[in-house]
């Protein structure tokens, strides 16, 4: 071999390990991130042990946290750490106690690290601060039959991450640890459920347990399910259009305003469970619009009544003086009126 061939190949190969090095060291980044925990206000879950797994750190998860039913895609609380930066998680495993269900599910799952990287580092501008943010935590919700989703969230916007099918398990109380011994006990989901005393369920949720019964275990599914659509928001004549912030069935969060709100176009978008914005008159006075809830039910019919294909239009009217708002899905064929939603107008902003 001649003496420019070897050169040629030792060129390659320290070529080939700077590559390699700049691709580790990529992937090595640190971030600040925690956890925390997401469940259906309908299906308390009880958490046995958990963990979200990177090489250099592991948040994890016992029974100090308890029972959890902040509501599907709401984060609950989270624990402190002392390391500030971490590399991004690889790995996420869980096991929880269904109360309504009465049983344990768990489940080991590889992430998709290069789409959460993708998340991370792309991130979001901050309303508060107009300063390009990124995500904090990643939100881990447990549905019935051993859903899993999680999320990345952060000031405003949350995303989906990934979604994963955990199985069911029996687990030996003589088996389990000392401070998960009370799951155990007899008739521990039937007092948590049934027993007032224990506070499990918001007043408002226990009665529409009592008259509705409890969720189709697919419901969590189905608010996975997306439409092309984006907000329109119609103003008295010289009205001006500050935000629009929003959460989807499905548990992803957007804000838009300045450079968003001015981009806005068609996405594909779980279905809005709520909204709210801020608009100023022609003579500069703010208000806001806030829509809280809407009717399941209705909401979930229109939409699927203008179906998947369509470029869908969530339309909110407002009135001259801030008093009613009109709310309706329009596209080029037709326009279905959105008639049970609830809505909160402000009075003039000072």
């Amino acid at each position: 071999m001649g003496t420019s061939n070897v050169k040629g190949l030792i060129l390659l190969v320290l070529l080939s390990f700077s590559v390699m090095n700049c691709q580790k060291k990529k992937m090595e980044e640190k971030y600040s991130w925690l956890g925390t925990i997401s469940a259906p206000q309908e299906y308390p879950m009880e958490i046995y042990r958990g963990a979200i797994v990177a090489d250099d750190f592991t948040y994890n998860f016992d029974s100090i946290w308890g029972t959890q039913n902040t509501g599907w895609g709401n984060e609950g609380g989270t624990m402190s750490v002392e390391t500030e930066t971490m590399e991004l998680p690889h790995h996420l495993e869980f096991t929880w106690y269904s109360l309504v269900e009465k049983k344990f599910y768990t489940g080991k799952w590889e992430l998709d690290q290069k789409k959460i990287k993708s998340l991370f580092d792309e991130g979001f501008v901050d309303q508060d601060t107009r300063k390009r943010t990124t995500y904090s935590s990643f939100v881990v919700g447990l549905a019935p039959k051993g859903r899993v989703v999680l999320w990345v969230k952060g000031p405003g916007n949350q995303k989906e991450a990934g979604v994963f099918q955990a199985h069911d398990t029996i687990i030996a109380k003589e088996k389990a640890y000392d401070n998960a011994q009370y799951m155990f006990k007899e008739g521990f989901a039937d007092r948590m459920l049934n027993d007032p005393e224990y506070k499990t369920f918001k007043p408002e949720i226990r009665e529409k347990i009592k008259e509705q019964g409890y969720p189709a275990a697919d419901t969590y599914d189905l608010y996975r399910e997306k439409y092309h659509w984006k907000p329109v928001v119609i103003l008295p004549e010289g009205g001006v259009w500050i935000d629009f912030g929003f959460t989807n069935y499905n548990g992803e969060q957007e804000n838009l305003f300045a450079k968003s709100l001015d981009d806005n176009t068609y996405k594909s978008r779980a279905i809005p469970k709520f909204c709210g914005f801020y608009w100023r008159d022609k003579n500069k006075n703010r208000y806001a619009v806030w829509v809280d809830s809407f009717d399941e039910k209705e909401i979930f019919e229109l939409f699927q009544k203008l179906g998947k294909d369509e470029d869908i239009d969530f339309t909110i009217k407002v009135n001259g003086d801030n008093t009613n708002a009109f709310l309706s899905l329009v596209t080029e064929k037709e326009e279905l009126s959105i008639t049970k939603a609830k809505i909160r107008l402000s009075r003039k902003i000072e």
